[in-house]
């Protein structure tokens, strides 16, 4: 249910963006999610959809991209996701790690008509 906070974040700015620009249809919108927010793509855009009946939204589709946290080692300095480890480093086997949690959420970019 916490998506539809977000949502009408999104709607919002959205909107709000495509009025500035004078467009006539958005057509899609580009998210960067990061897979510490624990948002569910799918259920933004069904938000989305119901939000959206008979404004410049009607339609949209959602398209979102998921960034990966990374991990640090601290010791020789690699960094890859959290997915790449079993609990240590790949390049050197430490376990002196930091996680870098990804909590990102962006409106990257829209697709839009001005027709």
């Amino acid at each position: 249910m916490h998506e539809l906070a977000v949502t009408e974040y999104v709607y919002n700015i959205v909107k709000k963006q495509a009025e500035l620009n004078n467009v006539n249809k958005v057509e899609k919108i580009n998210l960067l999610i990061g897979d510490q927010c624990d948002y569910v793509p799918e259920i933004i855009e069904e938000y989305l959809q119901v939000m959206s009946e008979d404004s410049l939204l009607d339609g949209v589709k959602v398209c979102a991209k998921i960034k990966e946290s990374k991990v640090l080692c601290k010791d020789c300095g690699a960094q890859f996701t959290r997915h790449e480890f079993d609990g240590k480093c790949p390049k050197c086997g430490s376990e002196n790690l930091k996680l870098n949690r990804c909590t990102d959420f962006i409106v990257d970019n829209i697709e839009a008509s001005q027709e």
